[in-house]
């Protein structure tokens, strides 16, 4: 997978080579009415969503009927700020689990990609061009 990311202005524009696009408002001059998610949101949404999508996809394979998934962050970064100190996730599936099921739903959030890419990468490599 690639992504192309470009910026002009406070207009930035990511394109995957899958072909799926996402563009965001970001900056000081940022309106006010503008409900962007700036890019430490985009990566904690993405964390997020990843964990849900999992367990979806579990429970859909097992026939497990797991109503409504939530998945919740919370953490101390914002931008501006170099990195987080904390970074809470809580998930509830809809339904009525015991202590069992739920040990499983936890191993299969863990295999969520962007996790394991956040706990395991060690090589993350930049450069100018």
């Amino acid at each position: 997978m690639e992504i192309n990311v470009t910026n002009v202005g406070m207009d930035y524009q990511a394109k995957s080579s899958s072909g799926m696009e996402l563009g965001i408002v970001f900056g000081p001059d940022k309106p006010a009415d503008d409900r962007t998610m700036d890019p430490v949101e985009l990566f904690i949404s993405g964390l997020s969503m990843c964990i849900a999508a999992m367990l979806r996809k579990f429970c859909n394979e097992h026939n497990l009927d797991a109503g409504e998934i939530r998945v919740w962050a919370e953490t101390d970064w914002e931008s501006g700020k170099p990195m987080c100190s904390y970074l809470d996730i809580k998930v509830s599936v809809g339904g009525d689990w015991d202590d069992r099921r739920k040990a499983a739903f936890m191993k299969v959030a863990e295999t969520c990609p962007v996790h394991a890419t956040m706990a395991e990468c060690d090589d993350v490599r930049m450069q100018i061009v």
